[in-house]
């Protein structure tokens, strides 16, 4: 509200000089409005920044030197594209090593196949044949033994020699004999089951390294464009480094830092205008969605420490026209009120120590208390004084004083 003290003197001597020159003249032109009735709304301007909602920072799963970068801040990227690459030479040479032990268990595992079945059961049988006649010789010689000794032919030791030559063939007959038994039965299950766990073993191994080297290529989680990048080519990095950070460029919302002694004012729901530079004459719309429980101090550009409250703004239109990290201006609708008498804020001033306006009726100026409602920068809420249709100054001045014959002009806004 533009506010000015009306100075009796001064007054006094206008009155008697205009009032002259205004018979003569036919009155002073002077611009006056109608009091409208039509749509008040009280609000708080800031500014906004525009930020991704869902935001996600990338993290490397592998290690090694930066060998590519594929994007930049600012860039448009794809869920699933490679965003960089490190180095995989040494994984590679790990990935030999392991697809060699992958070879060799395998090897293992068909040695205990039927693909040497045959062969392994003659050898079997050979060895049965062979220890049979080492066996069948010593029980002759035990026998024979026996009836030397009755007869004192031989010595105990002797004899004892032969029963013992007998009992070693008669085992390694016997063990000859399983052995053919297992063969034919196949390999001893435990030891297949050795050599499959060994092969298993080599493929969880090689499939880990494969993992590795799949890790040694960064992919873009979500689609979005990228907001930072953290590192750069030749770079080396470890598991669990930051290397972007990508914001989803169609899930936007707006961020303002609303001064703490008017926070009060403003509720979740408030309607938002949003304009700027960024977009030239559209307008876009909001509401409020969230708004911090306690201030933070946050310096102004002129240095000056200031209490503000974050609030949080989500886009009801315009998320294709708005991009991360602009600037807007804002608009927080904090009250509106239809079908209320309206006149322009210009037109309201103090005059001993009354709010009023300077009306027009039958050609002379009229000063007219009034009691205001709602505010803006613009316009002011006519409560008392006024009614639909009433002419007023939109800026009136000290030359302009109650009583004075006037000329209205209509304004053109």
């Amino acid at each position: 509200m533009k506010k000015w003290i009306w100075i009796g003197a001064i007054i006094l001597v206008s009155v008697t000089a205009i009032g002259i020159y205004s018979s003569t003249m036919g009155g002073t032109a002077v611009e006056i409005t109608k009091v409208v009735n039509g749509e008040m709304k009280q609000y708080l301007e800031d500014t906004a920044d525009v930020q991704s909602k869902e935001k996600q920072t990338v993290y490397a799963e592998g290690a090694g030197k930066i060998t590519s970068i594929n994007f930049d801040v600012g860039d448009s990227v794809k869920q699933g594209e490679i965003m960089l690459t490190l180095d995989k030479s040494d994984i590679y040479l790990q990935l030999k090593d392991a697809n060699a032990k992958v070879d060799s268990a395998r090897e293992q595992v068909k040695g205990t196949d039927f693909e040497n079945y045959a062969d392994k059961v003659e050898v079997a049988k050979a060895s049965v044949e062979q220890a049979k006649v080492t066996f069948d010789i010593t029980v002759r010689d035990y026998e024979n033994n026996k009836i030397l000794f009755s007869a004192g032919s031989i010595s105990k030791n002797e004899l004892d020699k032969s029963e013992d030559a007998y009992k070693t063939s008669k085992s390694a007959l016997d063990s000859a004999k399983s052995q053919l038994a297992e063969v034919k039965r196949g390999t001893p299950s435990y030891q297949k089951n050795t050599y499959i766990s060994q092969l298993e073993q080599a493929l969880i191994f090689r499939d880990g390294i494969q993992r590795s080297i799949n890790k040694q290529v960064i992919k873009a989680p979500i689609d979005g464009i990228v907001l930072e990048k953290y590192i750069d080519v030749d770079f080396p990095i470890t598991a669990g480094t930051a290397v972007f950070l990508i914001g989803d460029v169609k899930r936007l919302e707006l961020e303002s830092d609303i001064l703490a002694d008017d926070s009060s004012k403003v509720k979740i729901g408030d309607e938002v205008e949003i304009t700027g530079k960024p977009l030239g004459d559209t307008i876009l719309f909001g509401k409020v969605s969230k708004i911090d429980p306690s201030a933070k101090t946050v310096t102004s550009t002129l240095g000056v420490n200031q209490k503000r409250v974050p609030v949080t703004i989500q886009l009801t239109n315009g998320q294709s026209i708005l991009k991360p990290g602009y600037t807007v201006d804002i608009k927080v609708i904090t009250e509106k009120k239809n079908k209320v008498l309206i006149v322009p804020d210009s037109s309201v001033f103090d005059y001993k120590g009354k709010t009023c306006v300077l009306a027009v009726e039958n050609g002379k100026t009229i000063i007219k208390q009034i009691k205001t409602g709602l505010e803006n920068d613009k316009q002011i809420e006519i409560i008392e004084g006024l009614k639909e249709g009433d002419n007023v100054l939109v800026k009136p001045d000290n030359t302009i004083t109650e009583g004075m014959k006037v000329k209205p002009v209509h304004s053109v806004n």
